[in-house]
C-alpha cells in the first residue's frame, strides 16, 4: 500500500482515542486535544512537497487491439483494421503502417516509410520518413504542418506500437469534413503483417 494510505489510516485509529482524551474543555482555546486533532488533519490535506512528489506522468492514448489503429480527428473516433505493418525490410526506410489496400471505406490511415530500427527521436512529416496520410469522407485529407512529436511506445521483434497526439494537420487537397487541425492515433501492429 502507498504511504498515504497508510497514513490515512493512522489518523482515522487516532481520531477516537483523541475526540476519548477531550477533557471537557472542547470549546476552550486552550484544549491541546483539539489543536492535536487539528495538526493531524491538516498533514493529512496538504500535498507531498516537491521533493517528495513525482513529477506528473504524459498519459498514453489507450492501446488498440493488435493490427488496428484507434484515430481521433479533431473530435471524432475512429477505429480501423491495419492491414500492413511492413515494407521491403527497412531498404530506403520504406516500410508501412497501413489500412489494407482492399479497405475503401474512408477515413483511410497511411504511415509511410517508417523505420522500424529507430525506437527514439522520431518525429511525423508531411514529407522525409514517418510521413502521415489520412483521407476523409467526402474527399481531400490531411497530413502534418510541420513535424509532429512521436512516441514510439513497443518495437519488439513481433510487436510495433506508435502513438501521436495532437498533431496538427492540413488538407492535402478539398473540402475536409469535419474540419479540424489536429490529429491524434496509436497504432498497434504485427511486424510481418
Amino acid at each position: 500500500m502507498p504511504k498515504r494510505y497508510f497514513s490515512i489510516l493512522g489518523a482515522c485509529l487516532l481520531l477516537p482515542l483523541l475526540l476519548s482524551c477531550n477533557d471537557g474543555s472542547y470549546d476552550k482555546k486552550d484544549s491541546s486535544s483539539q489543536e492535536l486533532y487539528s495538526a493531524i488533519l491538516l498533514t493529512q490535506s496538504t500535498q507531498p512537497t516537491s521533493s517528495t512528489a513525482s513529477a506528473p506522468t504524459e498519459e498514453n492514448l489507450p492501446q488498440p487491439a493488435i493490427n488496428t489503429v484507434e484515430m481521433t480527428v479533431g473530435e471524432t473516433k475512429y477505429v480501423k483494421i491495419l492491414g500492413i505493418c511492413k515494407g521491403n525490410l527497412n531498404v530506403n526506410g520504406n516500410d508501412d503502417v497501413a489500412i489494407s489496400g482492399n479497405d475503401l471505406v474512408l477515413p483511410s490511415f497511411y504511415l509511410h516509410r517508417v523505420d522500424f530500427t529507430k525506437s527514439t527521436g522520431v518525429s511525423l512529416a508531411a514529407l522525409g520518413t514517418f510521413i502521415l496520410n489520412v483521407d476523409m469522407p467526402g474527399g481531400g485529407g490531411y497530413d502534418p504542418v510541420s513535424t509532429c512529436e512521436t512516441k514510439i511506445l513497443e518495437n519488439s521483434a513481433t510487436i510495433y506500437d506508435i502513438q501521436v497526439k495532437k498533431c496538427a494537420v492540413d488538407k492535402i487537397f478539398g473540402t475536409i469534413t469535419p474540419a479540424t487541425n489536429t490529429i491524434s492515433f496509436r497504432a498497434r501492429c504485427t511486424k510481418g503483417l
